[in-house]
This record gives C-alpha cells, sequence and structure tokens, in this order.
C-alpha cells in the first residue's frame, strides 16, 4: 500500500507539479516593453484649435434642453480630462432633454416620400427638433473636426451622448425633404452641401473609431438623400451639374484611413493590459483571490502589450490596403491571433488567452469605408450622365467608358449596368451598406435611371 501510494506521489509530481513549476519558472520573467508599444496611443494635445473645432459644437449636441451648448462642451472635456488624471470615473449628470421623435432615416427610406405623404407630420417632428436643429447648424458650420484626447484613454473613458448628433441629423434631411417637395432645390443643394462638408472634415479628422463611423453614416445618410433627389427630380438637376459634381469630388484617403482610430483604440486598453484585473471602478470590487492568482503566475503584462501593439500595426497595415486588397490583407494579418499552439498555454498564457477572446476584428469597418467611398463614386457618375444628358438608351456605353475616378474599387472596373432594372451598381463589401433597406438590393448598392 506504502509502495502503492509512493507512486501515485511521484506521478502526480511529474505530471502536474513538475511542469506547473516550468511554467511558473517560464512567466517569471517578463519581456522588455517595446518603446513604440509604449508611446503608442499616448496622449497628444489636438491639432485644430479650440476655437475652430468642430468636436465641441458636437458635444453640445448632448447639452440638457435650453442649456448653454458651447459651456457644457468645454465642462465635459474638463471632466474627462479631471476624471484621466485622478483615475477615477468621470461624474456625469443625467441629460435632461425631452424625447424626441424619430425622424426618417435617409439611409433605410424615401425621405422625399415620407415629406411629400405626411407633410404635417412631418413640420411636427421638426418642431420637437427646433433646438437640434439650431445647434445642428452650428456643428456644420465647422470646417475642421478633431476629438480632443489630450488625456489618458482608459476602458472606462466616456464616449459624447451620440444619439443627439444622429437625430439632429436626420431632422436636417428631413428638413430639406420638405424644402425639396416644395420646389426649393437651391436651399435642398445648400443644406446638403454644408452637411456633407462637415461629415467629410469629421471623417478625416475623427481620431476614435466610433467617431469615424459616426461620420459615415451620417455621410452615407447625405448620399442616400441625393440619390433620392436624383431618383425624384434628375431632370431638374441638370443644372446643378456642377455643383453636385463639386459635392460628390472623391473622398479624400486621409478620410479613409483607419490607423488614427486603431491606435486610439489600443489606448483604451493600454492600462488594462498592465493589470487585467485592477479595479475599474468606483463600486470598490476587487477581483477574486483566483484571478489575482492567475494573472500573478501566468501573465506577462510587458509581452502582452507588446504582442497587441502588433496586432494593432498588422491592422492598421490591412485597413491601409486598397479597396480591392484589403479582406486578403486582413485575413493574413489575422494569423497570429488564431488557434493557440502548446507553447502559447505555457509562456504568458492568460496574455495570450485574453487577446484572442478580447481582440476585435477591424476588417468591418475598412470595408464600410471603402463601401462609403464606391457609393460616393457611383452617385458621382450618375452626376455625370445627369450633365451629359446620358439615360437608359446610352447608360451602357457612358459606364463603360466612365473615367477610372468613378470606378467600382473593390473591382478597379466600371459600375455595372443592370439594363433589365435600369441601374447602376457595385457590389457593397460592408454588413452595413448591406443592412441598408433603400437603394441596396442583394448588396447591390444602386441608384435608378
Amino acid at each position: 500500500m506504502k509502495k502503492a501510494l509512493k507512486w501515485v506521489g511521484i506521478t502526480i509530481l511529474l505530471l502536474v507539479v513538475v511542469p506547473l513549476m516550468v511554467v511558473i519558472a517560464v512567466n517569471a520573467f517578463d519581456e522588455p516593453l517595446d518603446p513604440k508599444a509604449a508611446s503608442y496611443g499616448e496622449a497628444r494635445a489636438p491639432a485644430v484649435p479650440e476655437a475652430e473645432n468642430g468636436y465641441y459644437a458636437l458635444l453640445a449636441l448632448g447639452a440638457d434642453d435650453g442649456a448653454d451648448g458651447a459651456a457644457y462642451a468645454k465642462a465635459w472635456v474638463a471632466e474627462a480630462r479631471a476624471a484621466a488624471k485622478d483615475n477615477r470615473m468621470e461624474k456625469r449628470a443625467e441629460p435632461k432633454r425631452a424625447k424626441r421623435p424619430a425622424v426618417c432615416d435617409s439611409a433605410q427610406a424615401s425621405c422625399l416620400a415620407v415629406a411629400r405623404a405626411k407633410p404635417d407630420e412631418a413640420k411636427a417632428q421638426l418642431d420637437a427638433h427646433k433646438e437640434d436643429l439650431e445647434r445642428h447648424e452650428k456643428l456644420i458650420a465647422y470646417k475642421r473636426y478633431e476629438e480632443v484626447l489630450d488625456f489618458p484613454q482608459r476602458v472606462v473613458t466616456g464616449l459624447p451622448a451620440l444619439a443627439p448628433v444622429a437625430g439632429a441629423q436626420k431632422a436636417h434631411l428631413l428638413r430639406a425633404a420638405l424644402a425639396a417637395e416644395a420646389g426649393n432645390l437651391d436651399e435642398v443643394l445648400d443644406a446638403v452641401e454644408r452637411d456633407m462638408a462637415f461629415q467629410r472634415a469629421m471623417l478625416e479628422g475623427a481620431r476614435t473609431l466610433i467617431g469615424k463611423m459616426i461620420a459615415a453614416a451620417a455621410y452615407t445618410r447625405d448620399l442616400a438623400f441625393i440619390a433620392d433627389v436624383m431618383r425624384s427630380r434628375g431632370a431638374e438637376l441638370a443644372p446643378q451639374a456642377p455643383r453636385l459634381r463639386e459635392m460628390l469630388k472623391p473622398i479624400n484617403a486621409a478620410a479613409l484611413r483607419l490607423s488614427p482610430a486603431l491606435e486610439t483604440e489600443f489606448a483604451f486598453g493600454k492600462s488594462l493590459l498592465r493589470n487585467p484585473v485592477a479595479n475599474q471602478g468606483d463600486d470598490g470590487r476587487q477581483a477574486a483571490f483566483a484571478e489575482r492568482l492567475g494573472v500573478k503566475l501566468f501573465y506577462k503584462p510587458n509581452a502582452t502589450t507588446n504582442l497587441a501593439y502588433r496586432q494593432l500595426v498588422a491592422a492598421s497595415a490591412a485597413a491601409e490596403a486598397p479597396a480591392h486588397r484589403v479582406a486578403a490583407e486582413f485575413l493574413a494579418a489575422g494569423q497570429s491571433s488564431g488557434e493557440m499552439g502548446l507553447w502559447d498555454y505555457v509562456d504568458n498564457p492568460v496574455g495570450n488567452i485574453l487577446l484572442r477572446i478580447s481582440a476585435p476584428s477591424f476588417s468591418e469597418y475598412a470595408l464600410r469605408l471603402h463601401d462609403l467611398d464606391a457609393y460616393n463614386r457611383l452617385l458621382g457618375l450618375r452626376v455625370e450622365m445627369i450633365g451629359a444628358g446620358v439615360g437608359a438608351e446610352g447608360a451602357a456605353d457612358f459606364v463603360a467608358k466612365s473615367e477610372p475616378r468613378f470606378h467600382d474599387p473593390y473591382t478597379q472596373k466600371p459600375m455595372r449596368w443592370d439594363a433589365e432594372k435600369k441601374r447602376i451598381y457595385f457590389e457593397a463589401k460592408g454588413s452595413f451598406s448591406k443592412r441598408r433597406t433603400d437603394g441596396v438590393e442583394g448588396g447591390r448598392v444602386f441608384i435608378a435611371l
């Protein structure tokens, strides 16, 4: 019996204790922190002066009803800075805003049809959005935009109130739809032109992923609204072709870049990578003993931070690829975060598992921006057709001979022509575009002649 117990003890020692001690020993020594990872995502002052920065006007849209929006925006930024400096949760009061009625979303439905069918209801909705519309007008008057991130970003860093931003823009376009139904095309184009100019500035200056996507969604609504006007009043737009051509000029390469936003994404989680069981809230909750012990014995903060940095840099490089290569580039970049090998369970197992379960795929965001570029090109091509007086009869030849700036960025060939349905279109690659319900069918983003 004693001999049997002895061999059981030896077996446990060889199969459990010794390997465990080896794993603990391997994880006792961390690697040096890569200086590039240490500086990546660090706070820096915005390049846009406060007086010229539309970010404050965007924040102002979340202010209480009747409040001073500019004062609210400055206080919002001041609290974000103070909370980061003191490493505490941000203290913000619940907004005191009356509930606004939902208005037409031009990316999902024809706002011209809504204005035509229910003009009185549309006017009542605009009355409820009166203050937001005034704030939106101030917002789109700005020529420059950049989020203020001159303080350390954390997992608990607050985001601006974004629902009022989207709601105000939808109301702005609904008001333009009423003007279109009244025959005021100059007023319509002025409203959309000013909105598009700001959304382009926001796309280019956004340093957060959410900011980039909010601008992309808003610009999509602008494009969808123009497409709506083209469908219903194409013949009347011929004299406006030069103006529309300028509105739909190619989107700047900087506006399509994800790299600045991905750097900020890294900044949000950087402090968590230093210690994933650190208390992040004001509720005093501490991680369980087993969690803290696991991190103490099997987690390398520097190695994890370095790996996360390399993954973000690879994702950034993939996002910089042209539209026709972006999917393949992301597939290649994602190979480093696939299945874990045996050594991954030995060397920094907690860090390797953490990055695999928490690291998002950013390919969808890149495709969303390329879809936006393709949509802008599609409408630009339609404007050229309107200006040249080309209808369905000459569409196939005109599209086939179109300039490269109007080509489908995914195929690098001319947009496609559907003779049966009399549509020019491209195949969307991002799920956001495919989910749209107006001007999209079976993944094809189109405009009908």
